[in-house]
């Protein structure tokens, strides 16, 4: 599964001799604080159920506590803290709900955001309550202690600061936060203590998948990174008796999201929607396990029901006078176009390109210009040639849509047999492949992509005008360049070139009369995204043609 780097925010660094500075500049010490007795939050149904017992007079407290729980279990994450801080002023000597403010203000598998004052604050607030606090509830608090590195726990957490401040907080690495990993270990240890408790299982979950290095939770080969087979096999244990748990229903489909070891996450797949049927991301989130055993139309199906429980979701926090939080249309539409482009969906992939364009108007950013790329791709992968040369040049300086904008056109012009045009195209798009990775220099794994994508589009279009000129072996080796380059791009979630390379590759091996090859790189295709019709449709015209 690939995990979200944006949580990865330094290198681990041996201590440096001298960092009794770095200590006194990143030691989270509390600061004066009195929480909002005045906080209020909406109430949101349809997202699961929760019933955990907390210490607290209060029944408003209890109830709004839990609601901050399953909004926690849905990636709300400010949401959750509003809740929490809602439960709290219901209620100002309740530990947990104090706990559970400085939980959702730490970084999650999407996020790294760690709002490490106030965490503080809130942990500190919850430690001072614990006088009437059950064993458990003292666990959880002094659990999350660590991983804001509260004064409290200077002893096992003072090295780990020095390995933060040594490194600086600008740098790009993609390694684990050594906090975030000693909270892991942390949770850990509870999960042992508590092994039948799903709430408590959903939070190791969580900090395993946060603390695990890489970019990958498990290997090219269907092998586990770190403890995340370990985790995976706990949750499947604790499913069989907790099969409505909107928490570790969610984190089993995270855990296994790979096309390797995805099919043990089917039934919760199958599940999580239903139990959760007003959440936008718990509606979405079977789809990663559907695309990844081949249930394209019903990742189809998830993501048009997650798209519309947007809209609900926002509708409902603004009936009530409160701000919407969180909003997931991009993220869904963008699921959704992809699940409508390997179902094969022409008309379904166009309009979700489209409705994605219209979300990011004139915005000056490199995402923003990929996703006005996206109805360009779209007609690339399903050949409309003619579409594609009435499409507007993108206004201004857009490197990113200046080069799918040069791709698509050249390679529609290559198929058409306008060869003079598509070589002067081929030129243009070599200028803007080398600005882009001029701009975009930095280690950060969004800028690797961006350089990763000028490779991929300049080989793409090199090796159709190579096609179109009936240089095959050219041909076939600038496209087996650009499935290299689009490795990366199409690891994400969702694929961002919607894993078009290879069956491109298949497509010119065939027309070079190597029908063989061809087979076998759709076979990998299909290896790579089971139930592919696209690979399928491919393998079976390589048979035909070797006959």
């Amino acid at each position: 599964m690939p995990i979200a780097r944006s949580a990865r925010s330094f290198t681990r660094t041996s201590i440096a001799l001298a960092c009794t500075a770095a200590l006194l500049s990143c030691a989270n010490v509390p600061a004066p604080f009195a929480p909002d007795f005045t906080a209020r939050a909406p109430h949101l149904d349809g997202y699961g159920s929760s019933s955990i017992a907390i210490t607290t007079r209060s029944e408003a407290a209890r109830k709004l506590f839990n609601e901050g729980v399953l909004q926690a279990y849905a990636f709300n994450e400010n949401e959750a803290v509003r809740t929490f801080k809602a439960a709290l002023a219901q209620d100002p000597e309740c530990a947990m709900c104090a706990w559970g403010v400085a939980w959702q203000l730490g970084p999650n598998i999407n996020d790294s955001g760690r709002r490490e004052a106030d965490a503080v604050n809130y942990v500190d607030y919850a430690l001072k309550r614990l006088a009437n606090a059950t064993p458990r509830e003292r666990a959880l608090v002094e659990a999350l202690a660590i991983r804001y590195a509260h004064e409290s726990t200077a002893r096992e957490t003072a090295p780990l600061v020095a390995m933060v401040c040594g490194k600086g907080a600008a740098s790009e690495s993609d390694d684990v936060n050594p906090l975030d990993a000693a909270y892991a270990d942390r949770m850990r240890k509870l999960a042992d203590a508590y092994p039948m408790d799903a709430d408590i299982l959903s939070l190791y979950a969580e900090a395993e998948l946060i603390a695990t290095p890489g970019d990958d939770a498990w290997t090219a080969d269907g092998k586990p990174v770190g403890r995340v087979g370990e985790v995976a096999d706990r949750l499947e244990r604790l499913l069989t008796a907790n099969t409505g748990h909107t928490g570790i229903n969610h984190y089993m489909i995270h855990m296994v999201d790979d096309r390797h070891v995805a099919h043990r996450a089917v039934a919760a797949a199958d599940r999580l929607g239903k139990l959760a049927p007003l959440s936008p991301h718990l509606v979405h989130m079977p789809a990663h396990t559907f695309v990844n055993v081949g249930r394209y139309a019903d990742a189809v199906r998830v993501n048009e029901s997650a798209v519309a429980a947007d809209a609900t979701l926002a509708q409902t926090q603004k009936a009530q006078g409160f701000e919407t939080t969180k909003d997931w249309r991009g993220h869904n539409q963008h699921f959704l176009w992809y699940a409508s482009l390997m179902a094969e969906r022409e008309d379904a992939a166009m309009t979700t390109a489209l409705a994605m364009r219209e979300m990011f108007p004139g915005t000056p950013h490199a995402f923003a210009e990929y996703v006005n790329s996206l109805p360009l791709v779209t007609l690339v992968r399903f050949e409309q040639w003619d579409k594609i040369l009435a499409q507007p040049k993108p206004e201004g300086d857009r490197g990113i849509s200046q080069l799918w904008f040069e791709y698509a056109r050249g390679v529609a012009q290559a198929r058409l047999g306008r060869l003079a045009e598509a070589d002067a195209t081929l030129v243009a798009l070599k200028a803007t492949a080398t600005g882009v990775k001029d701009k975009y220099t930095k280690s950060s794994r969004q800028q690797r992509n961006l350089r990763a994508m000028a490779d991929t589009a300049q080989a793409g279009l090199q090796a159709e005008v190579a096609l179109a000129k009936k240089q095959f072996d050219e041909a076939i080796a600038q496209q087996q360049a650009m499935v290299k380059a689009a490795e990366k791009i199409d690891a994400q979630e969702p694929p961002a070139l919607g894993d078009g390379t290879k069956l491109k590759l298949g497509e010119i091996q065939l027309r070079a009369g190597k029908f063989k090859e061809a087979e076998a790189t759709y076979r990998e295709a299909l290896v790579e995204r089971p139930g592919s019709p696209w690979a399928a449709r491919g393998i079976a015209k390589a048979i035909e043609k070797k006959a």
